[in-house]
């Protein structure tokens, strides 16, 4: 004789209430999500499409227009280029700089508590504040590194002036306002490491060298990719520090895509259909670096 089973309703009406008040408590998020992010994001497509006047309205379609004059200007691929060897340059500098910070501070030294104290100072300070100090110190003979290098060169270092150094400066800048954050995530990283391990490479004979290619590096690198693809964005998407130190200059050697959008929409032109295509191309790069990110440095996360 067969049996049937007892239903459960009670489970199932459990089941029905957890997932409306789940759904309650994620409505402000989408609301806040699509007042501010989707719906403004949709109208910049949209304008990408159209002409604008003065005040950012649209003022007609033109089709595919706004595109065409963007990819077909050579300074929109110098703009690109430069935003590539802006963000390539200030990930790799905080990921050099912010290994040779953490590793010695992971360290249980005397001293080491007061330095990571002092690593985290320029998490206090705006990227605004920042830039204007760096400007200062960089102004042409009369900035403190300007002078420096006067001192020892016997000629201004151009640290604003010229295209090459100009560039430098604000690969720097951006290292400097970011390196603690970095340098705070790759020291919990490096005390994650079990003490055994590192042992037992010691006393293997692995050197400092040794252990810091085979096992520090290898065993952090979540920490490296979460730092990679959250920096590349940050860098990417860079626009005070760039208009603080060199506002795009000097010639437009340090105008990225992010000032270029600035420069279209309230530099002078008003050119906000402009502005928009920019806008979207930003956001298509941003989605395909990270997606080539996920796609090829994750494979060489360890995980385990």
């Amino acid at each position: 004789m067969a049996i049937s089973l007892p239903h459960k309703p009670s489970v199932r009406r459990g089941g029905a209430r957890s997932r409306r008040w789940a759904w309650w408590c994620l409505a402000p998020t989408f609301i806040v999500l699509a007042v501010f992010s989707y719906w403004p994001l949709l109208q910049t497509f949209i304008l990408s499409f159209q002409k604008s006047d003065l005040f950012g309205r649209a003022a007609g379609f033109v089709g595919f227009d706004n595109y065409a004059d963007m990819f077909g200007s050579t300074d929109f691929w110098h703009t690109l280029w430069i935003t590539t060897v802006f963000t390539v340059g200030s990930v790799v500098g905080k990921l050099i700089v912010g290994l040779a910070l953490a590793v010695p501070l992971a360290k249980r030294l005397r001293g080491t508590v007061f330095a990571r104290a002092s690593v985290l100072i320029p998490m206090a300070v705006s990227a605004a504040v920042g830039g204007l100090a760096f400007r200062a110190m960089m102004m042409p003979t009369t900035g403190i590194l300007d002078q420096i290098a006067i001192a020892l060169t016997g000629s201004p270092a151009g640290w604003i002036t010229d295209p090459l150094m100009a560039m430098l400066s604000i690969i720097v800048v951006d290292v400097w306002t970011a390196i603690g954050f970095v340098t705070l995530l790759l020291i919990a990283a490096i005390d994650s490491i079990p003490g055994d391990v590192i042992e037992a490479a010691a006393i293997d004979g692995a050197g400092a060298l040794r252990k810091l290619r085979s096992i520090t590096i290898p065993l952090i690198t979540p920490t490296l990719f979460f730092v990679i693809v959250t920096q590349s964005v940050q860098a990417i998407r860079e626009f005070t520090i760039i208009n603080v130190v060199t506002n795009g200059g000097p010639a437009g050697a340090t105008q990225t895509l992010v000032f270029d959008i600035w420069r279209f929409a309230f530099g002078g032109t008003a050119d906000y259909a402009g502005a928009s295509a920019r806008g979207i191309v930003l956001l298509v790069l941003i989605g395909l670096m990270t997606i080539i990110q996920f796609g090829f440095l994750e494979r060489k996360v360890n995980y385990s």
